[in-house]
């Protein structure tokens, strides 16, 4: 199984254009205690991260999560919404954040589509603060968790 990213702790957030922001995937090793084994080195980046369907990720309270079907996400793999993301119009200090979305965005997909059965997770948390911005993290899940 290769690397999968972490549910929760020191998640960097990355903003969509002015209104979305959604976490960051980084490999199990980005918080890990450096050792003689492992390289202490800053996170991979998104060439070197293996993403395999997992168990779906839990859902907050106050948070909504959503579990494609299999059909649903190979639809939307096909229209490359990380293209999307990516080419948004956004501030230049966004601009890095929306292409580290897309990116792990499409991680995730292709790990979904490149297994047969698998879906893709959605989860979509509330703002932290009044007026702050909404939190979107994407899953790639386990076909055996799936909806048919």
């Amino acid at each position: 199984m290769g690397l999968r990213r972490i549910a929760a702790g020191a998640v960097p957030l990355v903003t969509l254009s002015a209104a979305l922001v959604i976490p960051l995937v980084a490999p199990a090793t980005a918080n890990a205690v450096p050792t003689e084994s492992t390289p202490s080195t800053s996170t991979p980046s998104t060439s070197e991260v293996k993403v395999e369907p997992n168990a779906p990720m839990p859902v907050a309270d106050g948070a909504i999560g959503y579990t494609a079907t299999p059909q649903s996400t190979r639809w939307l793999a096909d229209r490359k919404p990380e293209d999307v993301i990516s080419n948004l119009p956004s501030p230049p200090t966004d601009r890095k954040s929306n292409e580290q979305m897309a990116e792990y965005l499409g991680l995730e997909l292709d790990a979904a589509v490149e297994n047969p059965g698998a879906c893709l997770q959605v989860i979509v948390n509330p703002p932290l603060e009044q007026g702050g911005m909404f939190n979107y993290g994407f899953f790639a899940v386990e076909r055996e968790y799936c909806p048919r």
